[in-house]
């Protein structure tokens, strides 16, 4: 470990060419030294990153670049109540803790930066144009990825329960540079470790020193907001106050919810896993029918699927994802495989893990859980991807181990394009029990820099 910076009160290190950020104390102290070990980061990453939020968005749904700046502050606005106090303070932090080290930032820019994957989210959302018009190009889904399973029990090798996720995203400019891991250990709640970027306070998953860990998947509902918290704010809330799955659906069921966003949550002392498929107006628990549970990007709470019991969230998605007839699985399931349909997002994905699952069946362990996280198969057309090449498609060759086509996005004031691209942001395999977990963060696809091993008990005994 190399330290670049470092006190009492929290450190910047480097651990296996990984930026580590530790923070302690109360949610306002937190974001303080956040704001103060990264304010040039922040200060660099943000006006950027948020400029080319815009860009997308404004692509995505056919706005002029400015109306795609006016509608991100008008989603920031009305996130702004339902964010519980604790992470307002923790944001009002990471703006003091840039301003006392030189760099001025102000809370509304922190603020819309946390925003910024759930505004993504929100406007990837197809409903802003017509899908069945082919002539109509706005509101595709910018290559929609992440996907995530657990297993425990007779499926793993040992008794610990396993949880693997790909994080899939674009590269906008500066974003691979801003991966980064945040270890907390708040003052109130558990300790628990998470990949986010400079100044935001959290992304889509991560683990805490109680054995519960979370990941998320996005996953279209028609019914979307930003009246409610976001992806990063469920993380955090579940991975500091969840001491079990119990804890960690009450947390997804305690508070509003934005965009259709499926989490998967796993509880290593019970070993029991179960997916929430959650959004403005859905809330859907798929439970576990082995000791293996995965999930992509599509809804998979159906009744009678996969022993899924309850409201039809499939319904609530079908025109997000233009699914030509979900009146019974076997209709569904055929609409999800339609190689034409370029708004759902890969949902081969699924199939794969389910092929996956029975070929390593009781043969999981950290390691082949690497080899499923990298797997590059596409069960669809029955080919395997090429590590450099892109897919064709949202459902051709589009697998485990994402690696999409490049498109061009166009700036305004200064006048500019930059090409990027969805792929692999970073992938982590997950041991909760033992504090044991692999993280993939120094490539993109992510898996392609190999995956480090960190165990989170041992990082909070050396920074401390």
């Amino acid at each position: 470990m190399s330290h670049d910076e470092g006190s009492s009160a929290g450190s910047l290190s480097t651990i296996h060419g990984i930026r580590v950020l530790y923070l302690h104390g109360s949610p306002y102290e937190i974001g303080k030294q956040h704001g103060a070990y990264l304010a040039s980061h922040i200060s660099a990453l943000v006006p950027q990153a948020l400029d080319a939020a815009a860009a997308v968005i404004a692509k995505t749904i056919g706005v002029p670049y400015h109306r795609a700046q006016e509608l991100m502050r008008a989603g920031r606005d009305a996130a702004r109540s339902f964010i519980p106090q604790e992470f307002l303070l923790e944001m009002q932090g990471i703006a003091d803790g840039m301003n006392q080290a030189g760099y001025p930032m102000d809370l509304e820019d922190i603020l819309l930066w946390n925003s910024m994957y759930d505004l993504w989210c929100l406007y990837a959302h197809p409903d802003y144009s017509d899908p069945s018009d082919p002539e109509e190009e706005k509101g595709k889904i910018v290559s929609a990825g992440c996907s995530s399973f657990s297993a425990w029990g007779d499926a793993v090798v040992g008794d610990a329960l396993i949880h693997g996720k790909n994080m899939d995203n674009l590269n906008l400019p500066g974003i691979l540079e801003g991966r980064i891991l945040a270890v907390v250990d708040p003052e109130v709640g558990h300790r628990h470790a998470f990949v986010t970027h400079p100044g935001m306070v959290g992304i889509d998953g991560g683990m805490n020193v109680a054995g519960v860990s979370m990941m998320t998947q996005y996953n279209a509902m028609i019914d979307e907001t930003m009246r409610g918290c976001g992806i990063g704010i469920h993380t955090r809330l579940l991975l500091t106050h969840s001491s079990s799955i119990k804890d960690a659906i009450g947390s997804l069921g305690g508070h509003p919810h934005c965009t259709g966003i499926a989490f998967h949550v796993a509880d290593s002392n019970a070993n029991r896993a179960a997916i929430v498929n959650a959004a403005a107006t859905t809330f859907a628990v798929r439970h576990p029918t082995s000791n293996i549970l995965f999930t992509s990007n599509h809804s998979n709470c159906y009744p009678g699927w996969y022993g899924y019991e309850g409201d039809n969230a499939v319904r609530n998605q079908q025109k997000v994802y233009a699914l030509t007839d979900v009146s019974s699985i076997e209709a569904w399931q055929t609409s999800l495989r339609d190689p034409d349909n370029i708004w759902v997002p890969a949902s081969s994905r699924f199939q794969r893990y389910e092929e996956l699952a029975a070929e390593y069946a009781g043969k999981i362990t950290p390691d082949t859980a690497q080899d499923i996280l990298s797997d590059r198969f596409d069960p669809y057309t029955g080919k395997t991807r090429d590590a450099r090449q892109p897919s064709i498609s949202n459902n051709i060759l589009a697998t485990i181990c994402a690696l999409y086509p490049d498109d061009t996005y166009k700036e305004d004031d200064p006048e500019r394009s930059f090409d990027a691209h969805v792929a692999n942001l970073w992938s982590m395999v997950m041991v909760p029990k033992t504090g044991d977990f692999w993280l993939a963060i120094q490539d993109f696809p992510a898996q392609y820099g190999g995956y480090e091993h960190f165990n989170l008990r041992t990082i909070f005994k050396r920074l401390e």
